[in-house]
């Protein structure tokens, strides 16, 4: 195995004459061959995308390719073309599948012949090489990130050094923390948390030439940035359809990259947001967006019951109509008690918020021109919405 990937994958495609395209064995695209004149659209889609269509997945699996002994020809279906596909193997076991189109001297001995079948297997060969490197160097960058996160100070320290020092992270004035999770069982979760690090890896090597940091801890994701956390950029990476039922925090930037660890915590906390109250914070948060839900969300929220609440707040949110009457006084604390703007927010006449206003007092009992009773009624309102008492 003298030749990289990319140079095994060009010898191939000059050996048919025909360009190529190099799936691992999940057919994501590994690599692909140089191309000249007109692209197809298929082979188009395929770079751009980094994985075959739904439909290339489909005929494999339907022609069990992963089974055949040499290579096998799919048919022409809906706008792909016909294409020859073979599996690559290194001591039996699979590690991807090579694709091209056949030229119009294709010939079904030739495609199984003995130069053809050789490359073929060190295509193989070299595939399960980058898996092993790949996975040994995951291994190596969840051990300095575990550090750099949960380890002791001269452990953060040393795994800091490492990190830039090894060209794992760039260097630079400033770091971030971003967390992703995604909902279902621990694979699942493991799974997506690894895709949106991947997506994450590619969309700022998109826009930048600093390098990034991240790994799988337990069935977070982890992702450390060189540089300050963009919100929009944030709610793009895991609002993809792709990755389901996502959730990502963002933390305040850190100036030394060995205390990036309270960015990863402010980030876990934003992430918190995102699950206890989607309706206000959507899909992801950052830090910065948290205001007094930075205090609130470290409270042990699982926990609370109504009787947990002051009295006040319990009477009004159990009580018959509790929660349009809690909805209102919220939106009326939020306005800063300017009934107008209330009415207007809750799209009904004043003369409803009054009659509203009315028997809230009578229920928490309390001067609602009293600043301590607001801010009491405020904070309570907006821990039990988090805690989901209401």
């Amino acid at each position: 195995m003298g030749m990289n990937l990319d140079g095994a994958v060009q010898a191939f495609a000059d050996l048919l004459g025909q360009p190529v395209v190099v799936f691992d064995s999940d057919l994501g695209v590994a690599a692909y061959s140089v191309h000249e004149g007109r692209i197809d659209r298929a082979r188009r889609d395929l770079i751009l995308s980094h994985r075959a269509s739904t439909r290339a997945t489909e005929m494999i699996r339907d022609h069990r390719v992963d089974r055949a002994a040499g290579a096998v020809l799919l048919p022409v279906s809906a706008n792909m073309p016909s294409r020859v596909v073979a599996a690559l193997r290194y001591r039996d076991r699979l590690t991807g599948y090579v694709s091209y189109v056949p030229g119009d001297d294709d010939d079904p001995e030739v495609r199984d012949a003995p130069d053809i079948t050789l490359a073929r297997q060190e295509l193989g060969a070299l595939l399960a090489a980058r898996e092993a490197e790949r996975r040994d160097g995951a291994d190596h960058m969840q051990q300095l990130l575990t550090q750099l996160l949960d380890g002791p100070h001269e452990q953060r320290e040393n795994a800091a050094t490492e990190l830039v020092r090894e060209g794992l992270i760039s260097s630079a004035a400033r770091y971030s923390a971003m967390v992703f999770r995604v909902a279902g069982d621990a694979d699942h979760a493991t799974a997506g948390a690894r895709l949106l690090i991947d997506r994450g890896f590619r969309e700022i090597g998109r826009i930048s030439s600093l390098k990034a940091a991240g790994t799988v801890l337990g069935s977070e994701g982890v992702l450390i940035i060189p540089r300050e956390i963009n919100p929009a950029r944030l709610r793009a990476l895991v609002s993809d359809p792709l990755h389901g039922h996502a959730r990502g925090g963002g933390g305040a930037a850190r100036e030394r990259l060995a205390d990036v660890r309270e960015s990863r915590r402010e980030a876990r906390i934003a992430a918190r947001a995102t699950l206890r109250d989607p309706d206000r914070y959507g899909v992801s948060a950052v830090w910065s967006e948290l205001g007094l839900d930075r205090l609130l969300l470290q409270l042990p929220l699982e926990r609370l019951t109504t009787e947990d609440l002051p009295e006040s707040v319990t009477a009004l949110i159990t009580a018959t109509a509790g929660p349009d009457l809690a909805e209102t006084l919220e939106a009326y604390l939020d306005s800063g008690a300017d009934a107008q703007q209330t009415a207007q927010n809750l799209h009904i006449h004043r003369s409803t918020l009054y009659y509203r206003l009315d028997r809230i007092r009578a229920i928490v009992d309390a001067d609602l021109g009293d600043g301590q009773v607001r801010r009491e009624l405020h904070t309570s309102l907006r821990i039990a919405a988090l805690a989901g008492l209401r």
